[in-house]
C-alpha cells in the first residue's frame, strides 16, 4: 500500500513537472520564433530595399547586364550571401564573386518569379541550415532575374539551444524545489494525522485519557478538537457507567439486605405477629423499591433502542395532575411536604399515553421530595395553563436546589452529580426523552438553596376543542 506521503509528493511533482513542461515548450516556441523571426524580418527588409534600388538605378537589359551593376554597388560589410539568379534559377553571381551551376527551385526563388518577396527555411547542400529570402529584379515591368539573400541559422540555433539549456536547468530547479516543498507539505499535512492515528489506537486499547496535539488550527486541527472532545465524553461515559454499575449494585443491595434481614427476622419471630406484620410492610416497600428500579432501567433499555411504543388518547391535563396528587398524598403527609396543583380555567386537553406522562411527573416529584424533605416550610407547586397552541405544566418545589454544576448535566443518562440520595441517574433523563417522543421539551431551572423549578411544554390537542 503506497502512503499518504508518497502520494503527495508525487502529485506535488508530477503537477510541477507537467506545468514546467508546458511553460518550457512555450519559452522555446517564443524564443525561436523571436530569434528566427528577427533573423527574417532583417533579411526581408534587406532583400526589399536592395531590390527596390537596384530595380530604379540598373541600367536596362537583361539580368547578366544588371548583375554587373548588382555586384558593384554591392554592401560588402552584408552579413548574408547575396546571390543573382537567372529565371532558370541558375547562379549568376553572389557575394562571394564566383558563379555556380547551382539550379536554386526552393519556394522563395518561385515565388519571386511571380513578383512577390517570400522566404524559406531548410537545408543547404553542405546539410547547414539556412534561411533564403529572394525578391525580384524587373526589366521595366518584366521580371528578368532574382536578387537572393541567404543566411546560415546555425549561429540563432545555438543562441536558442544556450536558451533552452538555462531554461531546462531552471525548470529541474523548480521540480526539485517543489519537491523539496511537497516534502514539507506532506510532513505538515502526516504529522497530525499520524498523532489522530496513535490517539485512536489508544482509544481501541481502552485508554480513554489520552488526547491528540494540536498543530495547526485548520480542519485537521478541528478535527484534532472533535477527537478530543470524543474521548474526553467516552471518558465521562466511562465514568458514568463506572458510577452507575456502582450506584445499581448500592440500590439493589440495599432493599436486598432489608428483604432477607427481616426474612430472617421473621424466621426467627414466627409467633410475634407485630414483628410479622412489620417485616411483611417493609419486604412490600423494599419490593417497590425494586420494582421501580427494575422498570426505569427497562426504559432505559427500550429508550436506548428506540423500542418505546406510546398509546396515545385524549385526555385532560387537571386529570392527570389530579391523579398525580392522589398518588403523593400519603407520603407527602407522612414527610411534612405541601403539595399544591392549580390548573388554568381553561382546561388543557393533550393526545398523548397518559402513563408514559404520568411516569414523567412522577419521576419529577419524587426527585423533588427527595431535596424537599427536612426543609423549613417544604412545599411542591404543580400547575398547568395554556399558551397559545401549547400546554405549558410547572413543577416547582423550594428544596436545595442544584448547583450549576450539576444543572449543566442533571439530565445525562446515569448523572447523579454530588447528591447522595438513593436513584440511579435515569428519571430526568428518561424523562426528557418521554416528553421529545411526544414533540415536547423539559426545562430546568434551579437556584441553589432556594429550589427547583421543572418546565414541560407540549403540544395543545386542538381535536377535542373541535369537537
Amino acid at each position: 500500500m503506497q502512503s499518504i506521503r508518497k502520494q503527495l509528493v508525487s502529485n506535488y511533482v508530477l503537477v510541477a513537472l507537467i506545468a514546467v513542461l508546458l511553460l518550457e515548450s512555450m519559452f522555446m516556441v517564443v524564443i525561436s520564433q523571436y530569434y528566427l523571426g528577427g533573423v527574417e524580418r532583417i533579411l526581408m527588409t534587406d532583400v526589399e530595399t536592395a531590390a527596390n534600388f537596384y530595380n530604379r538605378s540598373a541600367s536596362k537589359g537583361d539580368i547578366y547586364t544588371k548583375s554587373n551593376y548588382i555586384f558593384e554597388n554591392l554592401d560588402m560589410e552584408e552579413n548574408a550571401l547575396v546571390e543573382v539568379l537567372d529565371l532558370n534559377g541558375r547562379v549568376i553571381i553572389d557575394s562571394s564573386g564566383s558563379s555556380s551551376e547551382e539550379i536554386v527551385t526552393t519556394g522563395d526563388f518561385i515565388q519571386a518569379l511571380g513578383g512577390r518577396i517570400d522566404s524559406w527555411t531548410g537545408r543547404s547542400e553542405l546539410n547547414e541550415m539556412i534561411i533564403a529570402v529572394s525578391a525580384p529584379i524587373y526589366d521595366d515591368s518584366n521580371v528578368v532575374g532574382v536578387l537572393r539573400y541567404v543566411s546560415s541559422l546555425e549561429p540563432v540555433y545555438q543562441v536558442i539551444f544556450r536558451y533552452v539549456i538555462v531554461s531546462l536547468l531552471f525548470g529541474l530547479a523548480v521540480v526539485c524545489v517543489a519537491y523539496i516543498f511537497a516534502r514539507a507539505m506532506s510532513k505538515r499535512i502526516l504529522v497530525p494525522i499520524q498523532e489522530l492515528v496513535r490517539v485512536t489506537e489508544e482509544v481501541a486499547q481502552g485508554n480513554y485519557k489520552v488526547t491528540a496535539i494540536k498543530y495547526h488550527n485548520d480542519e485537521i486541527g478541528q478535527l484534532v478538537d472533535a477527537v478530543n472532545i470524543m474521548t474526553k465524553e467516552i471518558t465521562r461515559a466511562d465514568q458514568a457507567k463506572s458510577e452507575f454499575i456502582s450506584s445499581i449494585s448500592h440500590e439493589l443491595r440495599t432493599p436486598l439486605t432489608s428483604i432477607k434481614g427481616w426474612a430472617e427476622t421473621m424466621q426467627d419471630m414466627n409467633d410475634d405477629p407485630e414483628i410479622i406484620e412489620e417485616g411483611l410492610g417493609i419486604i412490600g416497600k423494599e419490593t417497590d423499591r425494586l420494582i421501580i428500579l427494575v422498570n426505569d432501567l427497562l426504559d432505559f433499555s427500550r429508550l436506548q433502542a428506540h423500542r418505546i411504543e406510546l398509546k396515545k388518547e385524549e385526555f385532560s391535563i387537571s386529570h392527570l395532575l389530579e391523579d398525580i396528587h392522589n398518588q403523593f398524598a400519603v407520603r407527602c403527609h407522612q414527610e411534612r411536604v405541601k403539595m399544591t396543583v392549580l390548573t388554568d380555567n381553561n382546561e388543557g386537553w393533550v393526545f398523548a399515553d397518559y402513563n408514559r406522562l404520568k411516569q414523567v411527573f412522577i419521576n419529577i416529584v419524587d426527585n423533588a421530595m427527595k431535596f424537599t424533605v427536612g426543609r423549613p416550610r417544604a412545599e411542591i407547586k404543580i400547575s398547568s395553563q395554556v399558551l397559545d397552541d401549547q400546554i405549558v405544566m410547572i413543577i416547582e418545589d423550594n428544596g436545595s436546589g442544584i448547583s450549576p454544576e450539576d444543572l449543566k448535566r442533571v439530565k445525562e443518562k446515569f448523572y447523579k452529580g454530588s447528591s447522595n440520595k438513593s436513584g440511579t441517574g435515569l428519571g430526568l433523563s428518561i424523562a426528557s426523552e418521554i416528553m421529545e417522543l411526544h414533540g415536547g421539551k423539559m426545562l430546568i431551572d434551579s437556584t441553589q438553596g432556594k429550589g427547583t423549578k421543572v418546565v414541560l411544554v407540549m403540544p395543545y390537542y386542538y381535536d377535542y376543542q373541535q369537537q
